[in-house]
């Protein structure tokens, strides 16, 4: 599907990644390695970590590498159990 400029901003400041078909031009205003890397940036992947955890401060939880936990599903899959339990925890 192809979204307008407009939308495509909104998409993405909801944390939305937007693909594209193979061989289609990068969008404006995005750079060339980005689009050929698909890959969220680590702030991206860090905001997305604390509106996981309830907006709360991650300083508690003991994080791996960022590129770690974007690479590995352990990780990930070990990392959900303490972000639950560090939303509830008040």
């Amino acid at each position: 599907m192809s979204w307008n400029p407009q939308q495509q901003a909104m998409l993405s400041a909801m944390g939305y990644t937007l693909y594209r078909q193979a061989g289609a031009a990068p969008a404006a205003g995005e750079t060339p390695s980005a689009a050929a890397s698909g890959r969220a940036s680590p702030d991206r992947l860090l905001q997305a970590l604390v509106r996981a955890a309830g907006g709360r401060d991650l300083a508690a939880l003991p994080l791996p590498p960022m590129e770690q936990l974007r690479a590995s599903g352990a990780a990930k899959r070990a990392l959900w159990p303490r972000l639950r339990a560090l939303r509830r925890n008040r």
